[in-house]
């Protein structure tokens, strides 16, 4: 594996969850709705944007895009990548 492919993998990674990060906070009237028949939450006056399976599966893309990061710099840091990774 080129030593670019871990870098480029953790960076796309990440721009995942950057991107639906922003996506959750300009939509939280949406998130709020998704989640309003829990304590005390309540969606702010004005239309609902998005659907509550959009919410989730914008959800579910940062929490993946965070974790995969995070796992790719771990795994990238360890030894073991080493012997994986070639810089010639």
């Amino acid at each position: 594996m080129p030593l670019e492919v871990p870098q480029m993998l953790i960076a796309t990674f990440g721009v995942i969850a950057l991107a639906s990060g922003l996506w959750l906070l300009l939509n939280l009237r949406s998130v709020a709705a998704a989640f309003g028949n829990h304590r005390g939450i309540v969606p702010g006056p004005g239309p609902r944007t998005a659907s509550r399976r959009k919410v989730i599966a914008v959800l579910i893309a940062f929490n993946l895009g965070w974790l995969a990061s995070i796992g790719l710099w771990a795994w990238a840091i360890d030894r073991d990548a080493s012997d994986v990774v070639v810089s010639d």
